[in-house]
């Protein structure tokens, strides 16, 4: 290898150790965390996923500008909240890869010879002789008591003495680290359902079929029924889908509230429901002689789009179009529905004699005659009621990261678990031959909870202790 190729090798090497130490760094961490925190205020203050005219009329022209130049109208889908959550993720990831394998080294890696200065450095640590005795029958009573309290236990002897290791709990030491995984997978999956995830709304009308938002499919509505209380008070609203695909109808499901339809990876929620504001099912006219302002005969009904015989005449009629709430746009000379309540309906029609188109008249259920429907004759049509037709209002969504949630979520309550109820401790034991008996060498540590393990160290030196003879 030449110099210069050495010195490229160092001077890369020197990136990427900087690379890895600002992924690394705690600083990173906070400041990504209070950007989050400080975003997510934003995001909840402003409201999300709103038109333009909504902020304008909130904060005024200037600061709705800014809201939708930086995304706060759409944050959590904006590049640079990803990047936040990406930033995190790569924090997490690096900080759990560069911490794991020296926490398990130290885990499994435990030595089982503990020189007694070490075991006396311990927060809990004993130390007594035993007259007499035998060094295998101490080892022995140690290891059994250190068995019945479900310790896994390594041992040695040597010329000297004996040494045990003792350990339990072990899963609970990398709680921290099980918590760090489910939260990788929490953010990827946030991050995969931002990008590759929606959410939309489509209403279709009973009957109709209706191309669904970003899917290559089609949703019908076979129909739409209100279930009720005995009480009259509406019990719940049911929607029969058909998901068409190719031409063919692939699935049927009847939906509710809190029971979906999924069809490739695409959920259906029933959202809203309510009557039509531009067409109905069926009217109800009757036929008037103004002349004599006589109604003659009974109301007679029409479908929609379907042209009918107007009894006792020889007109016929179609209803062809339908506003919930009728208004008139004089500059722009066009009809159109104030709002989607019923408050002041009308039903537009086509009156013909024969063949001929003789009239298009608007009919107010309101207001009736306030136009002639059948011009230069003696007859007029009422507008009598009409029937109604129901659309649904589906909220679909897609959410790819999901399941990776789900499973990041569980992972997560497995990680609390054990990282506060599962205690990691260790106890290691020395027995030496002294000059007045054995030695004991007693030291025990615990990740948490030290007042409980100081309770099991002392039943520990007491069981030692108990029917022998102690010189010190």
């Amino acid at each position: 290898m030449e110099k210069g190729d050495g010195q490229k090798v160092k001077n890369s090497s020197n990136v990427g150790s900087k690379v890895w130490d600002f992924f690394n760094s705690l600083k990173l961490n906070l400041t990504v965390l209070l950007s989050l925190a400080a975003t997510s205020i934003i995001g909840t203050i402003i409201e999300q996923g709103k038109p333009i005219e909504v902020y304008t009329k909130e904060y005024g022209e200037k600061i709705a500008s800014y809201i939708v130049t930086f995304g706060f109208h759409n944050m959590y889908h904006t590049w640079w909240f990803l990047a936040l959550l990406g930033l995190l993720t790569a924090n997490i990831i690096v900080c759990t890869i560069d911490r794991f394998p020296q926490k398990w080294k130290s885990t499994f890696g435990g030595k089982i010879e503990a020189e007694p200065s070490f075991i006396k450095s311990l927060g809990n640590n004993s130390y007594f002789t035993i007259q007499g005795g035998n060094l295998q029958d101490i080892k022995a009573r140690v290891i059994d008591y250190l068995k019945r309290k479900r310790y896994k236990i390594k041992n040695s002897d040597t010329d000297k003495g004996a040494s045990i290791y003792a350990w339990k709990g072990t899963i609970g030491r990398f709680g921290s680290d099980v918590t760090h995984v489910s939260l990788i997978l929490i953010l990827t999956g946030a991050i995969l359902g931002s990008i590759f995830g929606f959410r939309d709304y489509v209403s279709i009308i009973e009957g109709e079929t209706v191309k669904t938002p970003r899917t290559d499919f089609k949703l019908k509505l076979d129909k739409f029924w209100i279930d009720y209380y005995d009480s009259g008070a509406i019990k719940q609203f049911n929607s029969s889908l058909t998901v068409i695909e190719d031409g063919k109808g692939v699935l049927s499901k009847q939906i509710w509230v809190n029971e979906p339809l999924k069809y490739k990876g695409v959920w259906f929620y029933q959202s809203n429901y309510g009557l039509a504001y531009d067409r109905i099912k069926e009217a109800q006219l009757v036929l008037k002689n103004k002349k004599e302002n006589k109604i003659i005969g009974k109301p007679f009904t029409i479908k929609w789009d379907e042209q009918s015989k107007i009894p006792d005449s020889n007109f016929t009629v179609r209803a062809t179009g339908f506003v919930a709430d009728f208004g008139f746009d004089e500059k722009m000379k066009q009809i159109y529905t104030r709002s989607n309540e019923h408050n002041n309906p009308a039903i537009g029609v086509e009156v013909y004699d024969g063949d001929k188109l003789i009239s298009r008249p608007w009919l107010f259920l309101n207001y009736p005659e306030i136009f002639a429907a059948i011009p230069d004759t003696d007859y007029d049509l009422i507008f009598m009621g009409y029937k109604g037709i129901y659309f649904t209002g589906l909220q679909m969504t897609k959410d790819p990261g999901t399941n990776i949630v789900w499973l990041g979520s569980i992972l997560m309550a497995v990680g609390f678990t054990l990282a506060f109820f599962i205690f990691y401790k260790r106890v290691w034991v020395r027995i030496k031959r002294g000059e007045n008996g054995m030695d004991i060498y007693i030291g025990g540590m615990i990740n948490k909870n030290k007042i409980m393990f100081e309770r099991e160290f002392s039943e520990l030196v007491e069981s030692l202790k108990a029917n022998v003879e102690v010189v010190k």
